[in-house]
């Protein structure tokens, strides 16, 4: 059921008055927090029959509320509730981005709910930049071949055993960057300079799940993780995709921040060859406060095998190769308060479609061989 965001504020505001009332006599704890983050795009470069376009986005703002209860034995209960709102429209559902409760101790943490896979986890080594949601944050081709919210309401997930979901929105089963219902995760305490996570989910249809893995290796300059993710059933009865990705960065100075990334996906093509692509990037960061300029590349390498049945958002064959090139730049009022601006060419080959955040899906009609560009400015403020 989806309920405004703005509506759901009296409910948000009592039963977080409730919990901190008892927050004393049960030494538990309480914080709220949240984004506003918004941005003008202007969208160019698509040649003929494809008009130059500026709107306003809301690029993942939210607000959040997480805690714990001390339960004795070095044992503590968590949870968080996190909402993602649109807040250039005021459109948002509660609990979109997470719903989870869980235990932690010396054992780790152990959770149950809706939450990120343990692959998103290395978005901040050198994913894209976040004021990429102009290039749809995760997009086909590139990172992860975009971003699904899987066996939740309308997901491929919920209805694979009925039919095989299209390469957009949230029936984007193609998709491994998810946030994932009915799971289970598992995060182990730092071991030495590592850290393991697992998390598993019930499809609770035709026997589909999902399984995410991630090893991750962290000291003061370099930060390296690879993580390997499993969708069984979940584009549909029998299919089993997978991605391996390999990402890490080095902090050579407190200015300097290098990453980069690898990826390989295959999806199974019952009766033709398995579709198979693999993916790369690297991103910089200089910092010089209140300065901050990030400058990213990523390549979405030609698909092999044979396209599956409904479009995968990968381009198979000779020449169909593309390029992104970002370049951002943030003046920081304090460590909440930004301004940011970000330029970003997308170069595709003769063969290829990729597109841009919010302009339809890849391959649309009339942009194949494109070099669409977004240039867009906006605020952020952390609270």
């Amino acid at each position: 059921m989806q309920v405004s965001y703005f509506r759901s504020l009296p409910l948000a505001a009592m039963l977080s008055g409730l919990m901190l009332t008892n927050s004393a006599s049960a030494e538990s704890s309480l914080n709220m927090y949240g984004r506003i983050n918004l941005g003008v795009i202007s969208f160019s470069g698509y040649g003929p029959g494809h008009p130059n376009g500026t709107r306003m986005n809301s690029l993942s703002s939210r607000i959040g509320f997480k805690g714990s209860e001390d339960l004795g034995q070095n044992l503590s209960a968590i949870f968080m509730i996190e909402t993602g709102f649109s807040a250039d429209t005021g459109d948002g559902t509660i609990a979109s981005r997470e719903a989870s409760v869980g235990l932690e101790g010396p054992f780790g943490k152990l959770r149950l709910g809706y939450m990120l896979s343990p692959l998103d986890d290395l978005h901040p080594i050198a994913g894209p930049l976040w004021v990429t949601n102009v290039t749809n944050d995760n997009q086909n081709g590139f990172w992860a071949n975009g971003y699904s919210n899987l066996f939740s309401g309308g997901s491929a997930g919920s209805t694979a055993c009925k039919q095989v979901a299209g390469p957009d929105g949230n029936t984007n089963s193609f998709a491994f960057d998810n946030r994932i219902a009915n799971s289970l995760r598992y995060d182990s305490p730092l071991l030495g300079n590592f850290r393991i996570a697992s998390q598993y989910a019930f499809g609770e249809a035709c026997s589909s799940y999902a399984w995410s893995n991630k090893l991750q290796y962290q000291d003061d300059k370099l930060i390296a993780a690879l993580a390997w993710q499993q969708h069984h059933s979940v584009r549909g009865l029998g299919l089993n995709d997978n991605i391996v990705m390999l990402a890490a960065g080095y902090q050579f100075t407190p200015n300097h921040y290098l990453g980069g990334w690898w990826q390989t996906l295959r999806y199974a093509n019952p009766g033709l060859s398995d579709l198979k692509q693999q993916a790369w990037g690297a991103i910089y960061k200089y910092t010089q406060e209140p300065h901050l300029i990030e400058l990213a590349w990523y390549r979405a390498g030609a698909g092999s095998g044979a396209q599956t049945p409904v479009f995968s958002g990968i381009f198979v064959g000779p020449d169909t190769t593309a390029n992104l090139y970002i370049i951002g730049y943030h003046y920081k009022f304090s460590k909440r308060t930004e301004l940011w601006s970000q330029f970003a060419q997308l170069r595709n080959s003769k063969n290829s479609g990729y597109e841009l955040g919010g302009n339809g899906k890849a391959g649309a009609l009339g942009t194949m061989g494109a070099n669409p560009r977004a240039l867009a400015v906006g605020m952020k403020h952390d609270f």
